[in-house]
């Protein structure tokens, strides 16, 4: 089963980024990956596309993440991370996590910057 690694962050360029440098990691390790925008939980031909992954890295605007579009979604999240920028909305996004028993943290500006996709991927695998 594929587990769902969604990044919230501003917009999507550096974060698509980031999780390019953690798919990377993953690849090195001998994991089936892909990166994707967020929208794809939404469409239901998405478990068929990503079914055979082990890890699928998506990103989205923190806005788009409520627990109304957290019910609407075709594949679970397993991880949501947190971009330094919009670190600010953790409280708000840790207790809509915790309702979907989805693991929840911000992502320290050092390993963002850094694009340490190695360091944060053994932190979420």
């Amino acid at each position: 089963m594929v587990k769902v690694i969604l990044m919230l962050c501003t917009g999507g360029l550096s974060s698509q980024r980031f999780l390019t440098s953690v798919s990377n990691a993953a690849e090195e390790e001998g994991f089936k990956v892909h990166v994707d925008y967020g929208a794809v939980l939404y469409d239901p031909q998405v478990i068929q596309k990503y079914e055979t992954l082990d890890y699928l890295f998506l990103y989205a605007p923190a806005t788009e993440i409520t627990k109304e579009a957290l019910e609407s979604i075709f594949l679970k999240i397993n991880t949501i991370m947190i971009a330094p920028q919009v670190r600010y909305i953790f409280t708000s996004i840790k207790q809509i996590s915790l309702e979907a028993m989805i693991n929840c943290f911000v992502l320290e500006p050092e390993i963002f910057v850094k694009l340490a996709g190695r360091e944060c991927f053994h932190m979420i695998k």
